[in-house]
């Protein structure tokens, strides 16, 4: 399912599935010892494909839920003595 929708996380959301994707190749390459330049495009762009709409689904999470937290905890409170 491809969403072509755009969001304010939409970026977020792609550094981080490059980030990710990124570490993951660089672990491999640590326990295999292997030390030529693993840095694929064509399987990271699919990587990034893949875990994108995840990912946004997550930060969005996140975020809203960060938000709603706030305005609980700024929302003032009232005491009767």
């Amino acid at each position: 399912m491809i969403n072509n929708t755009e969001t304010k996380y939409s970026p977020l959301a792609r550094w981080l599935c490059l980030y990710e994707a990124v570490n993951i190749i660089s672990e491999k390459a640590e326990k295999s010892g292997y030390t030529k330049d693993c840095l694929k495009p064509i399987p990271i762009n699919k990587y990034i494909n893949e875990r994108y709409h995840s990912v946004l689904k997550d930060i969005e999470y996140e975020y809203k839920h960060q938000d709603t937290e706030s305005a609980v905890n700024s929302s003032p409170h009232i005491h009767h003595h």
